[in-house]
């Protein structure tokens, strides 16, 4: 068993059940969507360790209705059983596009709810007038949020940043845009509690969290240096929020939710051995394999399974022989010779 800090005690009651509107989540651990991450391999992974809602990858809705061709469409909704609840998270621009990408999502059945995200700092979303650039038009966004609940029975929740900036005017903005998304139907928020002209860089504002959480009246989810169990509960005891979305810390790491899950429990938790670190590498290859094919698993394997080197002996070598890698059996051979051994690993 991981040390932990002497102040470390059993939390149960922080990592709880929550319920979102029409829907009631048997846990408050979340797996935060992440564009080209959260594909059906990594959701199935984060499940099986504890997480009790996922999300599919960031898309448009012009991507979800097939405008940029059938087949990402396609991939961004596939699902099996196993995989729910789950969350379609869209990156949306205007109304038209986004009530008839719900009502697809809606159709298929797939899903259980919609989150829009109104936080993505990256330039082209900002450029575009989606994510975080409707930080600084919340009026705009309130609409959009309006016309979500109205596509579907669906339920609709929303992922925020503090600002656009840092300034006390742009943090009124997005407050306001809470408001408003809440009395519009939505209900729950994530907040990433980064300014939007920060991105990830410096310290996530954990307090921010728990003033929203305390004068919002719908639950609200904090996002934001989320990368070992420890910070997990420390958000979740310091700002009173209704659950964690973890993002980043979950990527190669997706035991982070059985650690949390064993920590609110004892105060303690297990390390990652090699033997889960390794058959985890594999299943999130083969799923990937499954979805995309071949060619298409391998080449994304390359990109997200470096993730899974983090902590142990020998990682920048793993990591480079990952990307290098160009069939099943090169990834077969790199899961036997470095995650083949006994536990090297602080995480």
């Amino acid at each position: 068993m991981a040390e932990q800090d002497a102040s470390s005690q059993p939390a149960p009651a922080l990592v709880r059940p929550v319920r979102l509107g029409p829907l009631a989540l048997a846990g408050n651990l979340v797996l935060a969507p992440m564009h080209k991450r959260t594909h059906l391999a990594m959701r199935l992974l984060a499940r099986r360790a504890g997480a009790s809602l996922t999300h599919t990858e960031m898309a448009t809705p012009e991507d979800l209705l097939g405008r940029a061709g059938p087949r990402k469409g396609r991939n961004l909704l596939a699902s099996e059983p196993e995989d729910r609840p789950l969350g379609v998270q869209l990156l949306p621009r205007d109304a038209g596009p986004l009530a008839e990408a719900i009502a697809l999502v809606a159709a298929r059945g797939v899903a259980d709810l919609i989150d829009l995200n109104f936080a993505c700092p990256s330039k082209r979303a900002v450029r575009s007038g989606r994510g975080a650039d409707f930080l600084r038009r919340p009026q705009d966004a309130v609409a959009l949020v309006e016309v979500a609940v109205r596509a579907s029975a669906l339920a609709v929740t929303l992922k925020l940043r503090l600002g656009f900036t840092d300034s006390d005017e742009d943090r009124a903005r997005a407050a306001d845009l809470a408001r408003g998304a809440a009395g519009a139907g939505a209900v729950a928020i994530t907040l990433h509690a980064r300014s939007a002209v920060q991105q990830y860089a410096g310290r996530a504002d954990w307090p921010t969290i728990a003033r929203w959480a305390e004068t919002l009246p719908i639950p609200v989810f904090g996002s934001g240096d989320l990368r070992t169990p420890e910070a997990v509960l420390a958000m979740l005891r310091e700002t009173a929020c209704a659950g964690a979305s973890i993002a980043r810390g979950a990527v190669g790491a997706p035991w982070i939710f059985r650690q949390v899950l064993e920590l609110a429990a004892r105060a303690s938790w297990d390390p990652v051995t090699m033997d889960e670190r390794r058959r985890a590498f594999l299943d999130h290859f083969e799923g990937l394999v499954r979805q995309y094919g071949p060619e298409g698993g391998v080449r994304m394997m390359a990109q997200v399974g470096r993730m899974y080197t983090r902590g142990i002996a020998g990682a920048p070598e793993a990591r480079v022989a990952i990307q290098n890698a160009r069939s099943a059996e090169d990834f077969a051979r790199i899961a036997a010779r470095w995650f083949g051994g006994e536990p090297q690993t602080r995480a």
